[in-house]
């Protein structure tokens, strides 16, 4: 079944409950049925039904409407990060190949002049042709939905090297999912969501789509501000935020600043494990509040789940949702007994369908039907999952990825870099913090502020290093690569 046509359907049986709210417009349930079919008439008339269609866009309420609109229409949303720099955009443009592209009027002048032969539409006000506004507003809501369409979105996720990979969800996938959070997480009843990370991140669009399909009210901001959600939270009873851990900590230190009343029914959060000393402070700040916390990937959907009390082991991953079968293998595919540490593949409806047009990345993380995670995990005798260790070296910071080789890659074009390493240091607000190493080619150095203004350019923001140290030189591996860990090691005894 469709998807937006599920949430349209159900919408019917509260046409007058505002669905979303930006705190400056509300739309109704009602409302945002008629713009999803407006959207939904004007794609299919422009012959864009069966294609994929290209966003890049901040949080706003077009982007919901525009997205519902689409997968009605039976077209392929393909979610563009305004955050990644122009390589990075033009090398997933040219892959996915879009019919249309549907953007922010702040980036029009450079997709005009850049991809002239593609059509283009723009949110906002702005003295360019292509007023999304305008062009809705020609088309009346009596499409009909597109029956039983395989995809539902491309989203995207960085590679080994950096380059951004799109992973394809069906609409099965998430319908799983959706029910999946019913059944999970205790929550009283859900009536006001809010998941203040970027739509083009599965984890709020999630929210965004679970809020619709529960019939609540999901609050929009356009970034998260920590003093916003907590103004919002003070307003408006019993919300349901999701969110990343760096997102907690910010909230608990404005909290520390304010003595408003917040109604927070649950915090449900994922990209990364919450400090062990954030869970008291929360239960001691935010009153009544259950916290839960997810393992999950873009890909995967959900893995496992726990409700947070203080009293887990601060390595635990819960127990598997409802429909998860885990299979913790040794090398060679081998399944190892309870208790010891493997390589953890999971199986379940909630999985993605692969990676777009990459069909040899697709068939390294699958295996006899059971999707690689390429996280190293064991179970205790309680069946909870036990993180031991995660494969790589990929940094996760403030709940997003980042592949030190990409970064160095960029680096090492510098001609006063000799040498550079990237990796992460455990950080209360961000996870991991991108700390940089550098063996400098002669006397002349960059600060930290030159250095990110130099990667700019080439990398997204949230890769660009918050550390810098200076070393004399590196300690090598026997194949002459740099060993990784010892270095890491040293810097991290020095820091501490």
């Amino acid at each position: 079944m469709n998807l937006a046509e599920h949430i349209l359907e159900r919408a019917v049986l509260v046409p007058h409950r505002i669905a979303i709210s930006d705190g400056h417009e509300d739309c109704t349930y009602e409302q945002l049925t008629k713009r999803v079919q407006q959207v939904a008439s004007g794609l299919r008339q422009g012959g864009h039904t069966n294609q994929t269609v290209a966003l890049l866009s901040g949080n706003r309420m077009e982007f919901a409407e525009f997205v519902l609109g689409a997968i009605y229409a039976g077209c392929t949303p393909v979610l563009l990060d305004p955050k990644w720099s122009p390589a990075e955009l033009e090398q997933v443009i040219q892959q996915c190949a879009p019919g249309l592209i549907v953007s922010e009027v702040c980036f029009a002048a450079d997709l005009i002049g850049r991809y002239s032969g593609i059509p283009q539409l723009y949110f906002g006000r702005g003295q360019v042709s292509g007023s999304y506004e305008a062009w809705v507003a020609g088309f009346g809501p009596e499409a009909e939905a597109a029956d039983s369409p395989e995809l539902l979105f491309i989203g995207y996720t960085s590679g080994t090297t950096g380059i951004p990979k799109g992973y394809m969800r069906t609409h099965q996938s998430w319908f799983s999912s959706l029910e999946a959070t019913e059944k999970a997480f205790s929550l009283n009843r859900m009536q006001h969501v809010l998941a203040p990370g970027p739509f083009v991140h599965s984890l709020s669009l999630f929210a965004l789509l679970q809020s619709l399909y529960s019939r609540a009210t999901f609050h929009l901001l356009p970034e998260f501000d920590a003093e916003r959600v907590l103004t919002l939270c003070s307003r408006v009873p019993d919300m349901i935020l999701f969110v990343v851990p760096a997102m907690t900590e910010a909230l608990l230190r404005q909290a520390e600043s304010s003595n408003a009343e917040v109604s927070i029914q649950a915090l449900i959060s994922s990209g990364g494990k919450w400090p062990v000393s954030s869970i008291p402070k929360c239960r001691e700040r935010f009153n009544g509040v259950r916290l839960y916390e997810y393992y999950g990937s873009s890909e995967a959907s959900y893995i496992s789940y726990l409700e947070l009390t203080g009293a887990e082991p601060q390595d635990s991953l819960g127990q598997p949702f409802s429909g998860v079968e885990l299979l913790i293998c040794d090398e060679q595919f081998r399944e190892v007994p309870q208790g010891t540490v493997g390589e953890l593949y999971i199986r379940s409806d909630m999985i993605f369908s692969g990676y777009h047009l990459l069909p040899e990345e697709t068939a390294r993380v699958f295996r006899d039907g059971w999707l690689r995670t390429g996280d190293y995990v064991y179970q205790d005798r309680q069946m909870h999952l036990r993180l031991a260790g995660r494969a790589g070296s990929m940094i996760k910071s403030g709940g997003l990825k980042v592949f030190p080789e990409e970064v160095e890659a960029v680096l090492l074009r510098h001609p006063n870099i000799r040498e550079a390493m990237v990796f992460g240091i455990p950080d209360e607000r961000w996870g991991e913090q991108v700390t940089l190493l550098i063996q400098w080619q002669g006397q002349e150095r960059l600060t930290l502020d030159e250095i990110r203004k130099y990667c700019r350019p080439y990398l997204a923001s949230y890769k660009l290093p918050k550390q810098l140290i200076n070393v004399e030189g590196f300690s090598y591996t026997g194949s002459g690569k740099i060993a990784r860990q010892l270095m890491k090691s040293r810097v991290v005894e020095e820091l501490t």
